[in-house]
């Protein structure tokens, strides 16, 4: 949670979802408010644990502690099959540390609401 990197060229793969099963680990990587990929600057929420299996998405949101730390914007294969890093686009680029985040604490990915469906 407490690490940051300024040569990381990372970029998201082609897929839009992943599924995850209950119990593997992956990595949570902030890329910035509208990263232009490849993105060198990266930090890092930190890794999490899945109870359920399920999908994750492009667009879903991160959820620590009540907060939303970003949305996805994309996954990165470069450790698989051990661990996935998941690409979020967060609001201001800091890592799990800066942001008081502490080992632990649950997460919760929901499906972003669509702002422009609503009726006025």
């Amino acid at each position: 949670m407490d690490h940051t990197r300024y040569d990381r060229a990372i970029k998201p793969s082609k897929w839009e979802t992943r599924c995850i099963r209950a119990g593997e680990v992956h990595e949570f990587i902030n890329v910035g408010p509208g990263p232009e990929f490849p993105v060198d600057h990266v930090e890092y929420y930190g890794f999490a644990a899945f109870d359920t299996s399920g999908v994750l998405a492009v667009g879903d949101e991160l959820i620590c502690a009540g907060r939303t730390l970003g949305t996805i914007s994309g996954f990165d294969e470069t450790h698989m099959p051990n661990h996935y890093n998941i690409l979020v686009e967060g609001p201001v680029l800091r890592n799990g540390h800066a942001l008081g985040l502490t080992a632990g604490t649950a997460i919760a990915t929901r499906p972003r609401e669509d702002k422009g469906s609503g009726e006025s």
